[in-house]
């Protein structure tokens, strides 16, 4: 550009010759011998200036945030939209004169994009732009608003800005998305200088650096900002994940250490025996303490050993018959219960019942489980209650009174011989028909069923039946009722007798007193089986005493000498000194005649007892017509 353009573009930029502002300066700095204005060569003073470390302007431009190094060989992103980029002389060419001097080697040509300068008047007209963009030459720019190469949603924003440096003579700075037609993803940096004439601002000076790279390094460090920081949440929350499942199987762990301290007291203490076994070998694993009571013996002499060897008269395993038995239930949880007896080392034994399981403990691993338990109590029990079934069954049977039993709905299901000979049916004619046939007045049966409904039982209600052959009979009627194990009504059992016509005349002659009733000593350690035996013997005819220790029998024993018919003695299964009781009870009365009921071998009690002179022995528990035949037997003698 020729001199005199520089010096027409003086008055357009608001400054005269030998005027001090920035331009001025960057001549002097540059030491320009003529003092001519060019206008690249001005932009090219005023970008160095600029770009020089630690110098800045007398216009008070902002520095921008970063600058490119000279030594950094970066490749512009937009070479297209410089159409002036400036080419340094080569090293052996000399430097034209009057060109700006650089002390030091020349540098390399510039490959990133040089800044854009812009001058522009309060209206926002460009007065001078230091290179042409977007394919326009510079001179075509000049002219033109600024408003024209920034994108519309920036104007409100550039324009506030130029506003600001026109009405405050403060620099101003903004960031721009790119100059139109750049990319919308291009930025730049701006910094407006005002240009002060006789303390007024008569243009402003815009310096844009591209920032792009900044801007994409900053956005690039904002994702990767963002990305590490979901992963540092999903990293900590998979730790904390972490950290609470091995907090979890260390509570686990500790809870699971307690819980078999307590349930291996538990087991210790239980009253059943527990045997642990090896169903290949048969060898015992493991028991608790019960077991080892049991067996008098400490757990190492008893793990490893097998269930004959110990010599145990019940099964920890089941035999290969009992385990092709119950091949259904094998290998299921569900156990099988086996018999057994118990032998004590003192030579007593007392009933078992144990309970075979196989266990599958994972990975191929079985053991079988036996829990074995004293049924002594319950064996007594069960004995006892066949014993009140029995006699029941038999004072059914026996009784000379009528008994019959009944439906909720009145069927006569069962009958005894009294009721037979009462009624004069047949048995099978009875079973079966209605009991209301048998009523001969409607109110009896009315009277029946509110006792049942009201108090649940009926005593001696008086009603009028009638017979096969159609004769009333006035009778009393007595009756509870069946009820099933689960508590629900079944039916009516009822009694019926005779009902006297009238009463005993006064002077009928007294009755010869009754003969008196044989006295029985019946003697056994268990309640069950004496209270049995005092019932039946009492029903049969005799006067029972009885006695459930040693010490008890043996003072009736004096107090009745020489008056009892018989002696039951009760023995215990294995029991011992059964010798020494029979003589003591014969030295106080030789006379009694002693019976032995026991469980054991008869055979073998017979040689233990012989010469004792005993007079005979019954099974224990003894069925009620066995025992009541052999006292009477006794007492015939």
């Amino acid at each position: 550009m020729a001199s005199g353009a520089g010096n027409r573009f003086f008055p357009a930029c608001g400054f005269a010759p030998g005027h001090v502002g920035p331009f001025r300066a960057l001549a002097k700095d540059r030491e320009d011998p003529k003092g001519q204005w060019a206008g690249k060569r001005v932009c090219v003073a005023w970008r160095d200036e600029l770009e020089r470390p630690g110098k800045r302007s007398e216009a008070r431009i902002m520095e921008p945030r970063q600058t490119p190094s000279r030594a950094r060989p970066t490749v512009s992103r937009f070479p297209q939209y410089f159409d002036d980029a400036p080419v340094e002389p080569a090293a052996d060419q000399p430097v034209p004169s009057g060109g700006p001097r650089r002390s030091g080697a020349v540098r390399e040509p510039q490959r990133y994009p040089p800044d854009l300068v812009f001058i522009t008047g309060a209206d926002g007209q460009i007065l001078f732009v230091s290179r042409g963009m977007g394919g326009v030459a510079a001179d075509e720019v000049v002219g033109s608003s600024i408003y024209d190469w920034v994108f519309p949603e920036q104007h409100a924003l550039v324009r506030e800005r130029l506003g600001l440096a026109f009405e405050t003579g403060e620099p101003q700075g903004l960031e721009l998305a790119g100059f139109y037609p750049h990319s919308p993803d291009s930025w730049y940096e701006c910094r407006i200088a005002p240009n002060q004439r006789d303390g007024a601002v008569v243009s402003a000076t815009i310096v844009a650096r591209d920032i792009t790279h900044h801007r994409r390094a900053e956005q690039d460090a904002e994702q990767r900002y963002t990305e590490l920081s979901r992963m540092y949440e999903e990293r900590t929350a998979d730790l904390a994940r972490a950290n609470a499942a091995i907090a979890d199987v260390r509570r686990e762990r500790d809870s699971g250490g307690r819980r078999q301290m307590r349930l291996l007291a538990l087991l210790d203490a239980a009253g059943e025996a527990i045997f642990v076994s090896d169903p290949a070998t048969g060898q015992i694993l493991d028991l608790n303490e019960t077991a080892c009571r049991w067996l008098q013996r400490p757990r190492e002499d008893i793990v490893g050993a097998r269930g004959y060897d110990l010599g145990l008269g019940f099964p920890v395993q089941l035999t290969d018959e009992q385990d092709l038995q119950f091949t259904e239930t094998r290998d299921t949880r569900r156990p099988v219960f086996v018999n057994g007896i118990h032998y004590r080392q003192d030579g007593s034994t007392f009933p078992v019942e144990a309970a075979i399981a196989r266990h599958d403990l994972g990975g191929g691993d079985m053991c079988v489980l036996a829990v074995v338990r004293d049924v002594k109590d319950r064996q007594h029990s069960l004995i006892a209650l066949r014993q009140r079934e029995v006699a029941y069954r038999d004072l059914f049977r026996l009784t000379s009174d009528a008994v019959y039993l009944t439906t909720r709905t009145g069927e006569i299901v069962a009958v005894n011989q009294g009721a037979v000979r009462l009624f004069g049916y047949a048995e099978d004619e009875l079973i079966g028909m209605d009991a209301r046939v048998l009523f001969a007045d409607p109110s009896g049966i009315r009277r029946f069923q509110t006792a049942m409904a009201e108090q649940g039982v009926a005593q001696g209600i008086e009603v009028e039946l009638r017979t096969k052959s159609g004769t009333s009979l006035p009778a009393l009627l007595s009756a509870t009722r069946r009820q099933s194990a689960e508590g629900s009504v079944q039916g009516y059992q009822v009694v019926v007798c005779r009902r006297p016509e009238s009463a005993p005349s006064d002077s009928a002659p007294e009755a010869a007193a009754p003969p008196a009733r044989p006295v029985v000593l019946v003697i056994d350690p268990d309640r069950d089986t004496v209270a049995a035996a005092h019932g039946v013997l009492e029903r049969a005819g005799f006067d029972v005493l009885t006695a459930e220790g040693q010490a008890n029998a043996l003072e009736l024993l004096r107090a009745h000498a020489g008056g009892l018919a018989a002696v039951i003695l009760g023995v215990e299964p294995g029991e011992q000194g059964v010798e020494h009781t029979v003589e003591e009870f014969r030295r106080i009365d030789p006379a009694a005649r002693i019976v032995v009921s026991s469980a054991d071998d008869r055979l073998a009690l017979v040689d233990r007892l012989a010469g004792l002179g005993v007079a005979g022995y019954v099974e224990r528990p003894s069925h009620p017509l066995t025992l009541v035949q052999k006292m009477r037997e006794l007492v015939s003698e």
